[in-house]
């Protein structure tokens, strides 16, 4: 049997493990309904809690679009944008219901100007991802028992002139937040109960 500090040290150590898609990860190219699982699942597979949950089906992906929180594929091709959409919908479609998804998303997929529309959304990935980091040295804190009790990813939303991406970035914030908190409770109970 591990003792408590053996715990805590795998715990702290898959956390500090943890795989950030970053923005020069997304290939540049369109891909393909079948391209995009497949990508989806190279990249986001650790964060399944089960080895045959699924990261994103075809089916998810079709929902998404129909729910308009998901832009329709171009000549069934789907553009990097795409992918930066379906890896945040991924992270906070355990948190939040795909309404809520679709509000927060709402004013970068209104916009009518496609090249704004990709401006926009990038940026709000790229808070996502510096979020997301943010998060993960919190919580290798908080595992590891020195917990910075400062964090809500202020450094993040405050570089942004708009309040409107500043809602978005505070609300993905503690999105973020509690969706890796949820995990890291799961692989406790899953390791130790």
């Amino acid at each position: 049997m591990n003792t408590f500090n053996e715990m805590v040290e795998k715990i702290a150590a898959q956390v500090r493990s943890s795989n950030i898609v970053e923005i020069e990860d997304i290939p540049n190219i369109d891909l393909y309904m079948d391209q995009v699982t497949t990508f989806m699942d190279k990249c986001l597979a650790q964060y399944k809690r089960y080895d045959d949950d699924k990261v994103l089906t075809k089916t998810m992906i079709n929902n998404y679009t129909k729910a308009k929180i998901f832009p329709a594929p171009v000549k069934k091709k789907y553009s990097r944008t795409h992918l930066m959409l379906l890896i945040m919908i991924y992270h906070l479609k355990s948190i939040l219901s795909i309404k809520d998804i679709g509000v927060l998303f709402q004013s970068a997929l209104s916009e009518p100007n496609k090249m704004k529309q990709e401006r926009m959304i990038e940026s709000v990935y790229k808070g996502f991802v510096s979020l997301q980091k943010q998060t993960l040295t919190y919580l290798v804190g908080a595992a590891e028992g020195r917990p910075d009790e400062s964090f809500y990813g202020k450094e993040s939303i405050l570089m942004y002139d708009d309040d409107e991406t500043k809602r978005i970035m505070m609300t993905l914030a503690l999105a973020i937040r509690a969706n890796m908190e949820k995990q890291l409770a799961e692989k406790v109970l899953d390791l130790y109960l």
